[in-house]
């Protein structure tokens, strides 16, 4: 899966630029607040139609102006694309692959993020956990968007009846009619959810012991307030969920909100059987954090047989030296990537070199060489 180009017109602080990429690996130059980091966030949008750092689309569109639109000629084991996005104030977003208009974006371009606010994940609340793997396995099972976006407004739904003032048998009624939804959904969301975390406590265990030379063991883990168990069919799981909705139904009336399902679950993440959220330094979080990213690649590449997108996003400089070369190890001459970094904390010139190296000024992007003298934007560097 290779990135060739993309060009973006009034996306965030850019107003028109066009890149055209190394097949390997792609350095992002400047100072803070200069728009490297809008250059990633538009490569992830190609992935998924939204991005990794707002919910709101209208908050991409360059003040001022009344859309934006993202066109990219990437490849993948299946053929030459050619994507073009546009999304409008009002909403209305326009697709077209190859010339031809579509009714949602195709998940055809995959990428993997990884930023400093990732370094959360580990001793942050639940539900960054839950966003994490609700966003990974949308890349690899197509309808899991589709019935995480279904639970969702069932969620809701249920949550607005709970709070009503109404009879209580009208409500009762009313509530074993949102349940039938709500288990459907919520049922193909665990058990996708208990699939993914079993394939990714495997491998981030073994990248984990490399990382820290066999020394240390990591466990990840899916906790689900429904008392499954990791194995449960389908079928197991709907019977759990509505033995489970039932004892609990006094409690949610009383409660008046719903306290049981997938929104409720959580990644558990131990050390040494440790769990690390309570005990986990923070040289083990960052550990953590790149074993499950460099997981996921492995999931996303078994699962379509070519690697994802990497975008590193400003987490050099969060690493130490030693998990740097691991990854750049990890990574090397297979998996296309684009890292951000400052000019005052350059990279280590093992891997700048060889790699196609980018200034970011004030929404504009100019290719430059490594340890060269070079001129971009009327100035030389």
């Amino acid at each position: 899966m290779q990135l060739k180009k993309i060009s973006l017109t009034s996306f965030r602080n850019y107003n028109k630029v066009e890149v055209l990429f190394d097949p390997f690996l792609n350095i992002l130059l400047g100072d803070n607040a200069q728009g490297k980091t809008n250059l990633l966030e538009s490569i992830f949008y190609l992935s998924g139609g939204s991005s990794n750092r707002t919910f709101q689309d209208k908050e991409l569109i360059k003040w001022e102006k009344d859309s934006f639109t993202i066109s990219a000629l990437f490849e993948t084991r299946k053929g030459n694309y050619n994507l073009q996005i546009l999304k409008s104030l009002d909403g209305k977003k326009d697709i077209k692959v190859n010339g031809i208009e579509q009714k949602g974006l195709p998940q055809v371009l995959k990428a993997v993020v990884f930023s400093p606010d990732d370094l959360n994940l580990v001793k942050g609340a639940p539900s960054l956990r839950r966003n994490f793997i609700d966003r990974e396995i949308s890349q690899i099972y197509s309808l899991y968007g589709y019935n995480l976006v279904n639970y969702n407004k069932i969620l809701r739904q249920r949550n607005k009846l709970l709070k009503l003032n109404i009879d209580r048998n009208k409500l009762m009624k009313n509530l074993e009619a949102w349940n039938d939804q709500l288990i459907e959904y919520g049922s193909f969301i665990i058990l996708k959810r208990l699939e993914v975390v079993k394939k990714l406590a495997i491998l981030s265990r073994l990248i984990y012991r490399r990382l820290t030379d066999n020394q240390e063991n990591l466990d990840v883990s899916y906790y689900s307030n429904l008392k499954i168990d990791k194995d449960f069919t389908i079928d197991q799981i709907k019977d759990a969920y509505f033995n489970t909705l039932t004892k609990k139904r006094e409690e949610e009336v009383k409660n008046r909100t719903t306290l049981l399902g997938p929104h409720r679950d959580d990644l558990i993440i131990s050390i040494n059987n440790k769990q690390a959220r309570n005990y986990a330094s923070q040289g083990q979080q960052r550990s953590c954090i790149l074993a499950l990213k460099l997981s996921i690649i492995e999931l996303i590449k078994a699962q379509y047989g070519e690697y994802p997108l990497l975008l590193l996003d400003d987490v050099f400089s969060e690493l130490d030296r030693k998990r740097r070369d691991f990854l750049i190890k990890e990574i090397k001459s297979s998996v296309q990537t684009f890292i951000t970094s400052t000019r005052e904390n350059n990279l280590n010139e093992e891997i700048a070199y060889p790699a196609k190296n980018f200034l970011i000024k004030k929404g504009e992007c100019c290719p430059i060489s490594y340890g060269e003298d070079n001129e971009c934007f009327g100035e030389n560097l």
